[in-house]
């Protein structure tokens, strides 16, 4: 039996892979092509009828999900084709129960399996906080040359319109990005109030509020903002190397707390995994109780840590 379960699940990790590589533009030969094409076809209705699931919808109902889903949509885009967003939350999910059917059979015990599972769920909102993380920051970067670029065009004599294009079609990562989506909604139609304002909510990042208020009030009164925005540029760059100066002097301590706050939840996963005296004692209402009481505990004392090194974090 167990034999039989992991030839299915080599099968569906096989069926899932070449989704991947073949979405991602891997070449192929001409013996495997129609096997590749067939398999995909047949994986890709699989994916279409798991995605129209009650659980899909659920998933996709939270933001880390639906982030997730996205960025797994965009990688395995290709020329022809690309996943939608629930086809790709439903590869995350075959994913998850794949992950946690190998375990399983692999240490022998349904809690590693769950387990497994809790662990490859977690995977998704941790990836997405990263990813938030990743994101500010490298706005943060970009914004001194953003307000030297906005300078040098509203001192040229552009009109709003014609800067915030002109940020956006040269602009690279996410400030370039927000600004070619506020350049469009002008096009649009929409009021330049409205642009601004959709603008400084997604562009969450210090100076971005004092860019639209200074950009809404240069375009009803047409006043000149040069030195406003180099002085700003200047600004946020000090801002920058602040946080890199208290990023770099409190590295040691936050290293310090994510191995301490992590450290109960690893050691409770490993021993689920490969101790069965532990999964034993766990299969016990006394055993599920006493870890979610220290599970807990480890939680509440993260929550206190993070409130007391706000902003260090």
């Amino acid at each position: 039996m167990e034999k039989m379960l992991l030839a299915g699940i080599a099968g569906l990790a096989w069926l899932a892979s070449m989704v991947a590589w073949h979405g991602c533009g891997a070449p192929t030969t001409m013996v495997t092509s129609r096997l590749l094409r067939g398999t995909r076809r047949h994986f890709l209705a699989l994916l279409a009828r798991l995605g129209r699931l009650r659980l899909v919808d659920a998933l996709l109902s939270r933001r880390p999900w639906r982030i997730a889903a996205d960025e797994l949509s965009k990688r395995l885009a290709s020329e022809s084709e690309r996943l939608g967003r629930s086809e790709a939350c439903a590869l995350l999910l075959v994913v998850i129960v794949l992950g946690a059917m190998l375990a399983g059979v692999l240490f022998g015990s349904p809690v590693s399996a769950v387990v497994v599972a809790v662990m490859l769920t977690a995977l998704v909102p941790v990836y997405v906080s990263h990813e938030d993380r990743r994101r500010v920051e490298e706005l943060i970067r970009e914004m001194p040359s953003i307000f030297r670029t906005l300078s040098v065009a509203m001192g040229s004599g552009q009109t709003l319109a014609q800067a915030i294009d002109y940020v956006g079609s040269h602009g690279k990562g996410p400030a370039g990005e927000g600004f070619a989506r506020a350049s469009l909604r002008l096009r649009c139609g929409a009021s330049a109030d409205e642009a601004l304002d959709a603008l400084s909510r997604e562009l969450d990042a210090p100076g971005v509020g004092l860019l639209a208020t200074a950009l809404a009030i240069s375009h009803r009164t047409g006043s000149p903002l040069r030195g406003l925005f180099l002085r700003s540029a200047r600004l946020v760059e000090r801002q920058g190397e602040f946080e890199r100066l208290l990023s770099v002097k409190t590295a040691q301590a936050r290293l310090s707390v994510r191995i301490v706050c992590s450290l109960p939840v690893a050691m409770v996963a490993l021993l689920s995994m490969i101790s069965p005296d532990f999964q034993a004692g766990l299969a016990t209402p006394m055993g599920m109780a006493s870890v979610f009481i220290a599970l807990s505990l480890d939680g509440i004392a993260l929550v206190i840590v993070r409130n007391l090194l706000k902003g260090v974090l």
